[in-house]
């Protein structure tokens, strides 16, 4: 039977005609054809003639997802890796090089990606209509099965599809709402409606309707987390998250050591409410000073979960770490992956990010704050010494080696591209290529190789002994704990936030939001502060100059906004600007040794 194709019609707004000025870049709005779906007037831009889509739009009309870098995109979806930079004339497409019709452009901090390489998972091309006027034929996909699977965490609804299809989805309040272009079915029909039921209570019922060529998914849902949604390849699928509420667990009527009883205040930790004077009126804050060189406290991050794609709000962290006081921690990704560096109890989980700084403790508890990358290696018998490029994230580049330890989870999906070597007890347990998924030994860890550098993997042999090795540049000797954020505020009692490109946008350096801060002051006291969100928080140089005020001679942004949480004694004591308090991926907690002793005494 021959494929039907849902056409996309993208229109100019301009009067004027772009093939008068070729090089020049013109805004176009890009609409659906069929439903109601409309883009805003920046979501494309002509060049040369071509057709160029903003990576945005490719999130929220194709259903890819997205990772920046710097004047950088990774786009991923149903199995398939794009990376494209700015002015580059080719692209990582599945780890191989791919020549552009026209390269990608940054245009106000946005990338803006040919169309035609955005457009090939899905089999679609893009076709020039008129002076100015583009169509996109797509085509559609069947709905094989909707279902769902139950995890202690979480619910999965899974959407199999026929093939990869560009698909939107909005989030409602209660529900999530995947919209799909689709085919007839075997027996020509497009109009059908099911509702499905399921015992699981948290994700009861799920619509599926069809309509003038689209299929709606509505999953009906009572999650208070936001859902995570992305796509997997071979088949294609379209998966939905849905976080479990915490359990709230019996009460106790005699302290243990899971929730111990706190003072109101304890040696070594001093913390109190701040106001600051602003244009805007008072700001709120809240501030912590803790002493390092006290035996009786820890300082250290904290992940949310495990594993790192999990996110809990920072009291629950503080809670099951049995801590006094915390802070959220670095920055991270929608699912939780850490954006920066994380090492706990000398366990590395996430490597630098953009030279930006990072808050870190060594063996003698003094915190230091430093500007810092990755220099990481891994050493074969027969291959020899290769560069590792991170550990628990993407690869990104066309070349390269990643590390996966069992903070990423129990499995890495296979990639027809890549080269994966599963390491256990430091001796190679297994050489997997062609697609095949990897494990990941709760005792090791699974190199992931991409490029040249999946061809050097596979010349390693199963019962070779490997030494992997993590470091930083420059070298930070005898580091247990470390948290990355950024950018620097204060270096030398100096303002330090053009000292380093740590490759933030504009947004995240500019206006005024809530904000976390770390400090160290001239006797190595660390100073957390917490802005609160009241008349709209504080701006980085303001943040900057406050932390100086206070004393600090090093000082360091963390992550904020939203996240921005200050917790003492099992208390959230500022003003979340969500209204509520938002789930985090990792925290930095005060741990008083004293209080979780006179808990195990006192059960």
């Amino acid at each position: 039977m021959k494929r039907c194709l849902r056409k996309l019609l993208v229109g100019v707004l301009l009067a004027a005609v772009c093939s008068a000025v070729p090089a020049e870049t013109a805004n176009v709005a890009v609409e659906l054809a069929v439903g109601e779906m409309v883009a805003p007037a920046s979501s494309a831009i002509v060049r040369d003639g071509r057709l160029l889509i903003a990576a945005q739009f490719a999130v929220s009309h194709l259903g890819y997802a997205r990772e920046d870098g710097y004047k950088a995109v990774t786009l991923k979806v149903f199995g398939h890796v794009l990376l494209l930079r700015d002015g580059a004339a080719v692209c990582s497409y599945d780890g191989e090089e791919l020549e552009l019709d026209v390269p990608a452009v940054m245009v106000d901090g946005e990338l803006y990606c040919p169309a035609k390489v955005l457009l090939q998972p899905f089999g679609a091309v893009v076709k020039k209509v008129a002076e100015g006027q583009f169509r996109i034929d797509a085509p559609g996909a069947h709905i094989r099965d909707i279902r769902q699977g139950s995890h202690n965490e979480s619910v999965r609804v899974v959407i199999d599809l026929s093939e990869a299809a560009p698909f939107r989805c909005r989030l409602q309040a209660g529900a999530v709402v995947v919209l799909i272009p689709v085919r007839a079915d075997g027996q020509g029909r497009r109009n059908l409606l099911r509702q499905l039921q399921f015992s699981e209570e948290l994700v009861p019922t799920v619509t599926e309707s069809h309509d003038k060529g689209w299929a709606q998914v509505h999953i009906s849902h009572f999650s208070s987390e936001p859902p995570k949604v992305f796509t997997l390849g071979e088949p294609a699928r379209i998966a939905i998250d849905l976080m479990r509420p915490e359990p709230l667990g019996k009460p106790q009527l005699v302290p243990t050591p899971e929730r111990p009883s706190f003072p109101k205040q304890i040696e070594g930790v001093k913390w109190r409410s701040c106001s600051f004077g602003s244009e805007r009126g008072p700001i709120q804050a809240w501030m912590l000073i803790v002493d390092p060189h006290d035996t009786d406290i820890i300082i250290r991050p904290a992940l949310a979960r495990d594993t790192i794609r999990k996110r809990q709000t920072v009291k629950r962290i503080a809670e099951r770490e049995c801590a006094y006081a915390a802070v959220n921690g670095g920055f991270f990704a929608p699912r939780g992956d850490p954006l920066g560096m994380l090492v706990i109890d000398g366990e590395w989980i996430a490597t630098p990010l953009h030279q930006r700084a990072v808050l870190g403790f060594g063996g003698d508890g003094k915190a230091q704050i430093h500007n810092v990358s990755f220099d990481g290696w891994v050493k074969f018998e027969r291959v020899g010494k290769l560069p590792v490029e991170g550990i628990n994230r993407g690869h990104e580049g066309a070349h390269g080696i990643v590390v996966y330890t069992p903070r990423w989870g129990e499995l890495l999906l296979g990639s027809r591209y890549k080269t994966r070597i599963v390491v256990r007890g430091g001796v190679v347990e297994a050489v997997l290529q062609q697609g095949q998924a990897a494990e990941v030994p709760v005792d090791g860890y699974v190199l992931s190789g991409v490029g040249q550098y999946a061809n050097k993997l596979r010349d390693v042999e199963v019962g070779e002994r490997v030494d992997l090795h993590n470091e930083t540049n420059a070298p930070w000797p005898d580091l247990v704990h470390a948290v990355g954020g950024g950018p620097r505020l204060l270096k030398n009692g100096q303002m330090g936030m053009d000292v380093y490109d740590e490759r933030f946008r504009s947004d995240v350096r500019g206006g005024a939001r809530p904000r976390t801060a770390a400090g160290i002051d001239k006797d190595g006291n660390l100073i957390l502060l917490v802005v609160d969100s009241i008349n709209k928080g504080m701006t980085l140089t303001d943040l900057a100059r406050i932390m100086g005020k206070l004393g600090a001679v090093e000082a360091m942004n963390l992550d904020g906004g939203g996240s921005s949480t200050f917790v003492i004694a099992g208390r959230e004591m500022n003003q979340p600007s969500d209204g509520v308090a938002r789930s985090v991926s990792n925290a930095i907690v005060i741990i008083d040794r004293k209080s979780v002793a006179a808990a195990v005494k006192g059960k």
